[in-house]
């Protein structure tokens, strides 16, 4: 699923269905928070990430049937393989999604048809479940643009401008959490979190994503500091993980009711039995939903 392609260039293809790089990246608002950087005159994802002792400066470009990223300067093997799970994550490039616009159509086929045209359905996620678990607890009962705030004080614990390691934050402790990241509530949450995180955790609750049921899934997720259902389902989707039922909130609602309830606010049920007929991808057709709502205002 990958192979060198010029000096340092990495080109890396999705499973099934081609994808485009811009939709990937416009799917919720990670793009807005570092370690990204969104180049839109370019078409550039920019990201800075630690490849072992080493803080690299990654360009992604393409889409369609081959991703494209660009190092700083040439890697040994180890480092390629880390880059490669690296980017592979953040943009789903290992989520099958053969299937999904088919899906969509039996529930809306006007919205089905839009995704397929702006090739929409990955979804942009962090370099690791580590990173998604302290973006979401950070965009929970907030506005998005406090959120982001948070998101890039937390960033500043890092020197080396790369996602911070649970160690940071630990290191920040609840006060300085709160002092300089401005995270309210969300301080023993977060710090919590981080000694999950450092103990193991969460990597170990990442490698095993593939193979756990919903229910596991779903269980060992709420078990973080600061996630609730509704966030652990969103992190489950980031994750590739579209079968652990609906998040449904408060943009999910009032998106569901202008598209398909004249305007009338449903019930979760009422929302259930709508995205039903997708099956398997009734969670991310709903997602869907929502986030073309939101684009759409942009």
């Amino acid at each position: 699923m990958s192979a060198s392609d010029g000096p340092g260039r990495l080109r890396l293809q999705p499973v099934g269905s081609p994808m485009r790089l811009e939709r990937v990246v416009f799917s919720h608002g990670w793009f807005q928070t570092p370690p990204f950087a969104w180049d839109p005159d370019a078409g550039v994802l920019e990201r800075r990430e630690r490849i072992g002792a080493r803080a690299l400066d990654l360009r992604i470009t393409g889409g369609g049937r081959g991703v494209w990223v660009h190092p700083p300067d040439e890697l040994s093997a180890a480092e390629r393989r880390i880059v490669v799970a690296r980017v592979r994550r953040m943009l789903q490039l290992g989520v099958d999604l053969d299937g999904f616009h088919e899906a969509a159509a039996r529930v809306d086929e006007a919205l089905a048809a839009d995704l397929r045209t702006v090739g929409a359905g990955r979804l942009l996620a962090g370099a690791s479940l580590w990173e998604d678990v302290v973006k979401a607890i950070c965009g929970t009962n907030v506005a998005w643009r406090q959120a982001v705030n948070m998101i890039t004080r937390i960033a500043e614990l890092e020197p080396d401008g790369t996602f911070p390691e649970p160690e940071r934050l630990l290191e920040a402790g609840e006060d300085g959490l709160r002092e300089h990241a401005r995270v309210g509530y969300r301080a023993p949450y977060l710090v919590g979190a981080s000694r999950l995180a450092a103990d193991g955790e969460i990597a170990s609750l990442e490698a095993d994503v593939p193979s756990l049921s919903p229910e596991e899934l779903m269980r060992r997720l709420v078990a973080v500091p600061g996630v609730g259902p509704t966030t652990a389902r969103f992190v489950a989707y980031l994750a590739g993980r579209f079968d652990v039922g609906l998040a449904i909130d408060s943009a999910t609602i009032p998106a569901a009711a202008d598209r398909w309830f004249e305007g009338t606010r449903p019930t979760d049920a009422q929302i259930a039995a709508k995205v039903e007929p997708a099956g398997e991808w009734a969670a991310a057709t709903l997602y869907w939903a929502t986030m073309r709502r939101w684009q759409q205002t942009l």
